[in-house]
């Protein structure tokens, strides 16, 4: 729910009947749970509509612009004036007259404001609140638009990184120096890993149908060595569908290897086997 900061600037678009859609309904949360900030806001952005047009600087038509409507009055309610004879003054025209110079409550006549002063001061109101709603709309629409854009970048470097990791995996599985070593499961039902060993492209690791892992652990491969402790080549998890496409490049422990090994271990990986190798196969 928008906060009371963010709706302040959106209280005279609502006392003009400007809002709509979200912003709209936000404002009308806030009142509908009584809140004084927006309550107290909404309040004074009504008083200042209905009180802006008294704000236009007095005007005084031009004299003949006025002698001419009075004439025009009093032709349409007088009787046909005799030869000679002064106009007479209408009820419509007294009442005019009387408006005219009637004294205010402070004792000094008022002035004459035309019809039209009134319609452009609350057309300009209304144009301001509307063109407030409508930037503010604007400038959603560009950060949805940009938070799109950033998204659509992101996703287009990812299938970028992941079409060129495919690439380097054919090119080593495709080449004739290239060594096929199957790992075999410790258990029962569990898929096999293939590893594709080329000693100047690099090692593909690939599997499919993989068991699904706990967030906190991670998969991590083995050289197991004709002499001395296994040694590390790299940490990988399945993917969502079970697949795994991994690919290093070439690593000078595998000279040494006499076998390869996988074991479950801590997210992020261990310096030696915490488990017991659940996929294991030679390197020859």
């Amino acid at each position: 729910m928008a906060d009371c900061a963010q709706l302040a600037e959106l209280y005279e678009a609502y006392a003009l009947g400007a809002l709509e859609g979200a912003d709209l309904q936000a404002i009308e949360e806030h009142l509908a749970r009584r809140c004084p900030t927006c309550t107290a806001g909404v309040e004074r952005a009504r008083w200042v509509v209905a009180n802006l047009s008294y704000l236009a600087a007095p005007a005084e038509p031009p004299a003949a612009l006025r002698q001419k409507l009075l004439g025009a009055i009093a032709a349409e309610g007088a009787e046909p004036a005799r030869a000679g004879a002064p106009p007479v003054k209408t009820k419509e025209v007294e009442s005019i007259e009387t408006r005219r110079t009637k004294p205010s409550a402070g004792g000094a006549p008022r002035a004459w404001i035309p019809g039209w002063a009134w319609a452009a001061a609350a057309i300009l109101i209304v144009f301001s609140g509307y063109t407030t709603w409508q930037m503010r709309q604007f400038q959603h629409e560009v950060a949805e638009l940009e938070r799109q854009a950033v998204a659509v970048k992101q996703r287009s470097a990812a299938l970028d990184s992941e079409r060129e990791r495919y690439l380097q995996a054919l090119n080593i599985m495709s080449a004739t120096a290239t060594k096929r070593m199957p790992l075999k499961p410790g258990k029962t039902g569990m898929p096999s890993v293939n590893a594709y060993w080329n000693p100047a492209l690099g090692l593909v690791l690939s599997a499919e149908m993989m068991p699904n892992m706990p967030p906190d652990r991670t998969l991590q491969l083995w050289v197991v060595p004709k002499q001395g402790a296994p040694i590390s080549v790299g940490i990988f998890r399945p993917n969502g569908e079970g697949q795994v496409m991994m690919v290093m490049p070439p690593a000078e422990a595998m000279n040494m290897a006499k076998a390869l090994a996988i074991s479950e271990e801590p997210s992020g990986g261990s310096p030696q086997p915490t488990s017991t190798p659940e996929w294991v196969g030679p390197a020859g």
